[in-house]
């Protein structure tokens, strides 16, 4: 009987997540990947959403370095969703911002979040010792990264700056409510990143948030993450714009 009653449990959880709009994440540059994204997606499945992200890349092959496998893989990932009419709203962090960019102006997806986009960045050596102390940091956490490997491969860097000269150009094509998300003392992703490409949004169903005190990784910060979540959610809700345009 109890088993029973899971699965009627559990039917209706699947069955109230399929009419929920679905959130599709893209990973920035680092061997984290997806789990820098883990607060957004414990927050949003909680709320009943299905949360989908994938891994862009694969640090253990250094052959994995062809820009246009790292964009199609996020495109085939999204491609079925828009097959089935699903609703989307949109998530991209940093050179995940960029590919989300273009996804957005690719695809009919609803809503786009973009967070510290990487449209610009310091030098492509800062990006790397970020992204390689970010993993140090996270060593003795829960879920970690694989501790064997610290080191993004060097070749991956030319590949990051390809993927963003590749995609920088569709913020102009973005047709949805897109906002930006931006920590003020975002040591990697200069702030002017996301005021440049949000002046090239070509509407006015916009908006720039800019986080005090706040480093690139916005949803690792534990005193603002929360927050920065609520404001997500409330953007995706219409709340944030609405207030905006009133």
């Amino acid at each position: 009987m109890k088993k029973l009653i899971e699965k009627i449990k559990m039917w209706f959880r699947q069955r109230k997540a399929a009419k929920l709009p679905v959130l599709f994440c893209i990973h920035g540059f680092g061997v984290r990947r997806t789990i820098e994204l883990d607060p957004l997606k414990t927050y949003f499945e909680n709320k009943g959403h299905t949360v989908i992200t994938m891994e862009l890349f694969d640090p253990r092959d250094e052959q994995d370095n062809d820009p246009d496998v790292w964009i199609r893989r996020a495109k085939d990932k999204l491609e079925p969703l828009i097959a089935a009419n699903r609703c989307v709203w949109l998530v991209g962090f940093s050179m995940g911002g960029v590919i989300a960019s273009q996804l957005a102006s690719l695809y009919p997806v609803q809503r786009v979040v973009l967070l510290a986009p990487a449209f610009e960045y310091v030098t492509l050596q800062t990006v790397k010792n970020v992204a390689e102390t970010a993993v140090r940091s996270i060593i003795n956490r829960p879920k970690q990264a694989d501790p064997e490997v610290l080191v993004m491969p060097d070749s991956f860097a030319l590949t990051f700056r390809s993927v963003v000269a590749s995609c920088k150009d569709s913020v102009t094509k973005i047709t949805q409510p897109v906002l930006f998300i931006h920590g003020s003392d975002d040591e990697v992703i200069p702030v002017r990143s996301s005021e440049n490409a949000y002046a090239k949004v070509p509407h006015d169903q916009k908006m720039l948030l800019v986080i005090e005190g706040v480093l690139h990784r916005v949803l690792d910060d534990e005193k603002h993450n929360q927050d920065i979540l609520h404001l997500i959610d409330d953007f995706f809700h219409g709340r944030l714009i609405r207030d905006m345009t009133d």
